[in-house]
């Protein structure tokens, strides 16, 4: 897929209104301006859109202008001076305007974990436009115990002093998503942090994205069972999110297909060629 590296993205924004005011929600995107065939990429609770370059990448060759919004709180999109308008309604209502900013033929959406969540509530709709779901390593079911651990290392929010030291500190909490190689590690890297103004390198994302994070045990079956499109359940072989017994229930239904990766947790990182593969071949 080395043809894919010289495809480039256009970095755009729009606003949302939140409580107190507008806000800036940035995203990239990919492709050709008059496809028809859109892509909407939501990442999770503490990425940005930059997650899904490489599979964006791969996207475009099939034909999809592709959207990949970093949500309010996170990436290079403003942080939200109150904490409650952090919320799944509200992030919801932000990416309808994505659906009704670029009008499609065929919408695809691809969901990590929080964007997967997203996508279940969306296509869950009777009149929703999704008419291919992508859900990388969610389901219906959530247990509380592996929520309460996420927070826990999403909590830390340490600062560092140069960029090997973030690195190294992001290698360790990424070990889950199967980041393996130099290259997409360093990805990571670029997109993952700001300098702050201690001139110090820190997580791109507001610590009050946490304050609305649920830890509970999850029943989301209410948005599963009306879903009907095409789905594509990825599992991480290792993950505590997604875990076996749900992945088979889900994969009872008609319309789903599940693809598992080895030897990655929550949540595979999608740039492998092996796992872009996996998508190409199921669309």
């Amino acid at each position: 897929m080395q043809n894919e590296m010289t495809i480039t993205p256009t970095k755009r924004s729009i606003l949302c209104l939140a409580t107190d005011d507008f806000h800036k929600v940035s995203y990239m995107d990919w492709g050709n301006s008059d496809s028809k065939k859109i892509a909407i990429c939501v990442h999770g609770v503490s990425r940005n859109g930059r997650d899904f370059d490489y599979l964006a990448k791969a996207l475009v060759t099939q034909g999809y202008r592709v959207i990949c919004p970093d949500m309010p709180g996170r990436g290079e999109s403003e942080w939200l001076p109150l904490i409650t308008d952090y919320n799944m309604p509200f992030l919801a209502s932000i990416l309808v305007s994505f659906i009704n900013l670029y009008p499609s033929d065929e919408l695809l959406w691809i969901g990590t974990s929080m964007g997967g969540i997203l996508g279940m509530l969306m296509a869950s709709r009777t009149q929703n436009p999704i008419t291919k779901l992508i859900l990388n390593d969610i389901g219906p079911q959530l247990d509380g115990e592996a929520l309460k651990r996420i927070l826990h290392y999403l909590s830390l929010m340490p600062t560092f002093k140069n960029r090997e030291l973030a690195r190294n500190y992001l290698a360790q909490i990424l070990a889950p998503f199967g980041i393996k190689t130099i290259e997409h590690l360093d990805h990571m890297t670029d997109h993952s942090f700001f300098i702050n103004d201690q001139g110090e390198y820190q997580l791109a994302y507001d610590p009050n994205i946490l304050a609305t994070f649920q830890t509970e045990d999850a029943n989301l079956w209410y948005l599963w069972d009306p879903i009907q499109c095409p789905t594509l359940v990825i599992h991480g072989q290792n993950s505590p999110i997604l875990i076996p017994e749900t992945a088979a229930k889900m994969n009872e239904k008609t319309n789903v297909s599940v693809i598992e990766f080895p030897d990655v947790a929550h949540a595979p990182a999608l740039m492998d060629d092996y796992q872009i593969k996996a998508i190409l071949d199921w669309l």
